[in-house]
């Protein structure tokens, strides 16, 4: 009889299998190679550096704490889930290594938990760790049985592995394989047509400025970019007067499709669905507001990592503080684009601003039904991990201009709380709050 009675199981030990075997490749190629490059001594500095604005920091991490320095979430921050992964990974590496002949040694190693860790990228190179580790050391040959309880430290590498290279078709392809839902003819193309759906409700002001961005950025012979205005009456018909004639000056430039909502209250998740009821099913949609001004690139790359049936982009913006906490240097610049952390900050937990395929948009159950503001889209970001696609975040040249918001008290509980910390975050950078309270110490 089988040892192993679950299908599962047996599924999980060929794949743990097929990892260790891959593994030994992996570890022999790189050995070879160094072996052609008759490489130096083993050394955990592989790159030699002449200033100290060159040095790679180290990551300190304990526990799902991370501590870190010169980049975004810094000095403080949970571990992220890909570097929890890697560590996950190298520990059983580590230990299957170290178990290998343990029946010929008599003695095996078992992992018990990690002290604590530090970690770093050479971009040229590879990853650094140094874990200190907690273990039990067992001896199993008698006369001299003991488990012992010992603490070691493991400097470990991960070497990048060559580059390869491979043509833009063949790697969209090869993704569409990769999910049955997909099809070949679905993959996006850089000639799609973006829908821009964007709800607005008065603040004329706003939207003469996001559409003076759009015909500063969006070149003449742009012709697949439509807007779709999903348009809430104001109790301000002088504003909405505003707005119209803002409308008809950007519709001589490019399409522009309005969504009359008439007198009902707004609601930003209902107003992007009702956006998307006009559009075709092979539509590319891209979820935006009037905060919003962003550069020609971002509709390049907006097309390039949104694929049907296949992935949606959510890009990172970046998110200004209140003029009122920048230097007075930053309030004379007149440039959004300017990444500076007295500024603003880039926006890692915001998924407003997001771009996919009306297919797969009502495939993963579009936005759910909320009154007021925010949590629709959180809820269809979570939709999107949950379902077959694959979701890419990254910063892009987008920018939220600062403006107040208001949490009224008669908003759910977790919608409230979820404005104020929006609202709180919004209002200045650590170093401008840092100077604020040094004035009365």
């Amino acid at each position: 009889l089988h040892p192993i009675k679950k299908p599962e199981v047996m599924k999980k030990i060929h794949v743990h299998a097929l990892s260790l075997r891959l593994n030994e490749l992996r570890a022999k190629r790189m050995t070879l190679q160094r072996d052609l490059k008759r490489a130096t001594q083993h050394s955990l500095n592989r790159r030699f550096t002449n200033t100290t604005t060159d040095v790679q920091n180290w990551d300190y991490m304990s526990g799902h704490i991370s501590f870190c320095a010169n980049q975004v979430n810094c000095p403080r921050h949970t571990t992220d889930v890909n570097m929890m992964a890697a560590v996950n990974e190298i520990i059983v590496q580590l230990f299957d290594d170290f178990n290998a002949n343990a029946r010929q040694r008599g003695r095996i190693l078992q992992f018990q938990n990690i002290q604590y860790s530090y970690a770093r990228v050479e971009p040229r190179h590879g990853v650094d760790y140094v874990l200190d580790m907690i273990l039990w050391f067992k001896k199993f040959r008698p006369p001299h049985r003991a488990t012992l309880s010992v603490r070691r430290h493991a400097y470990v590498q991960q070497t990048f592995g060559l580059i390869e290279t491979i043509t833009d078709r063949k790697f969209r392809q090869k993704l569409s394989k990769r999910n049955h839902i997909a099809e070949d003819d679905g993959l996006s193309s850089t000639d799609s047509t973006i829908y821009l759906i964007v709800p607005l409700k008065g603040r004329p002001s706003t939207f003469q400025r996001f559409s003076d961005n759009l015909l500063s950025v969006i070149p003449p012979q742009e012709k697949k970019v439509e807007i779709v205005l999903v348009f809430y009456k104001s109790e301000n018909e002088t504003d909405d007067n505003i707005i119209k004639n803002s409308i008809s000056e950007l519709s001589h430039i490019l399409p522009v499709h309005v969504i009359d909502m008439t007198n009902k209250s707004f609601n930003r998740g209902q107003a992007l669905t009702a956006g998307t009821a006009i559009l075709p099913t092979n539509a590319l949609l891209f979820f935006i507001d009037v905060d919003m001004i962003f550069k020609y690139d971002t509709l390049e790359r907006i097309r390039l990592n949104t694929i049907m049936g296949v992935q949606a982009y959510f890009p990172i913006v970046f998110s200004e503080f209140s003029r009122h906490s920048w230097s007075s240097l930053d309030r004379d610049e007149q440039r959004h684009f300017s990444y500076n952390r007295r500024r603003g900050y880039f926006r890692h937990f915001g998924f407003g601003i997001a771009s996919i395929y009306k297919q797969d948009f009502d495939a993963v159950g579009g936005f759910g039904n909320f009154e007021g503001w925010g949590l629709e889209d959180v809820d269809l970001f979570e939709k999107c991990i949950s379902s077959h696609l694959r979701v890419l975040r990254a910063p892009d040249q987008l920018v939220h201009v600062y403006h107040s918001i208001k949490c009224p008290s008669t908003m759910p509980t977790k919608q409230r709380n979820m404005c104020i910390g929006s609202k709180t975050a919004s209002l200045a950078s650590l170093d401008s709050l840092a100077e604020q309270i040094s004035l009365y110490t």
